[in-house]
């Protein structure tokens, strides 16, 4: 199944509607073809949730691209119905990743650690027993009032209004892809250290990334095969410190809920809670380490990125 990631078809010099119709119609082919999968088969294959929520994202993506495209209550009747899928899809994809994390973890490998390791698998197996119920209750409801706008969606797509200003599709990427990249770079500039900051500085790489997905055709390859991976990176080590952080205080909330819940049994968990909430602490400043090396190599190649930009914006 195609997951709607790289779209083939796509020019400079198509229209910006033509663009909007083929690009919304894969996003959301991703997202009708996961929504049985999370329901009938949730716990088979983990895979299925991730693809759902990165699915949810990419055509929430598209649908900021191309808003000015689309009539708003058609529009906005869409992104409700993703947003509900996708918000059910992450609390579910959330625990599963924080479960399949358990047994590797080192502080739980030990017979010291084992019988927190069974508390936690136990513990978040029934979050994410919880968070399943939700996810289908979400697919349930929302999915075919999903499925139906989002078919009908992009036969509604039109050119924008001022078409001076956006005559085709390299325009649109020119454009959009340069203001989300300089945000992007503006954020790593100011060389954010909390995680609250490099969290948000996250959130602007995945959307210069999904973005650059869409309009890869409209810059020469090296956007593909250099800045693409670039921000990926950024994204995969920025969303290991978030991870590291979340883990940490949401085991440290747990901790003291099972010491004052089972007190006397507390004694037989404490050595595992400890040392994973220790390596996740101690995940925070080796992160910020690797962002650091990672932000100089993104210093160097972002130089002559907006010397391409501006000139994909002259040509356009």
């Amino acid at each position: 199944m195609a997951d709607g990631k790289w779209i083939s078809g796509l020019t400079p010099e198509m229209s910006v509607a033509d663009a909007a119709k083929a690009v919304l119609s894969a996003r959301f082919e991703v997202v009708r073809q996961e929504l049985p999968n999370v329901i009938e088969r949730p716990y088979h294959d983990p895979e299925h949730v991730h693809q759902l929520r990165v699915g949810t994202r990419r055509a929430s993506a598209a649908l900021r691209i191309f808003k000015d495209c689309l009539p708003r209550k058609q529009l906005k009747l869409v992104k409700q119905h993703l947003r509900t899928i996708r918000q059910a899809a992450g609390d579910a994809r959330d625990w599963d990743v924080f479960r399949m994390s358990l047994p590797a973890a080192k502080a739980l490998s030990t017979p010291a650690g084992k019988p927190a390791l069974d508390f936690l698998l136990g513990y978040a197996m029934g979050e994410r027993t919880t968070a399943q119920a939700r996810l289908a209750d979400a697919a349930i409801i929302a999915g075919p009032k999903f499925s139906e706008a989002s078919i009908e969606l992009p036969t509604l797509a039109r050119d924008p209004e001022d078409k001076e200003q956006l005559p085709n599709f390299g325009s649109l990427a020119a454009i959009q892809f340069g203001e989300l990249l300089a945000a992007f770079d503006e954020e790593v500039k100011a060389n954010p250290t909390e995680p609250e900051e490099l969290h948000q500085l996250r959130i602007l790489g995945k959307r210069a990334r999904y973005s650059l997905e869409i309009f890869v055709s409209s810059f020469p390859p090296a956007f593909k095969d250099a800045v693409y991976p670039s921000v990926e990176k950024a994204q995969e080590l920025l969303g290991e410190i978030q991870d590291a952080a979340v883990s940490r205080d949401r085991l440290t909330v747990l901790r003291d809920k099972v010491k004052l819940a089972v007190p006397d049994e507390w004694p037989r968990f404490q050595k595992g809670f400890d040392g994973l909430i220790a390596s996740m602490r101690a995940k925070l400043p080796a992160g910020r380490k690797a962002f650091t090396a990672w932000r100089k190599e993104w210093t160097k190649l972002i130089a002559g990125v907006r010397l391409e930009i501006v000139a994909a914006t002259v040509t356009a």
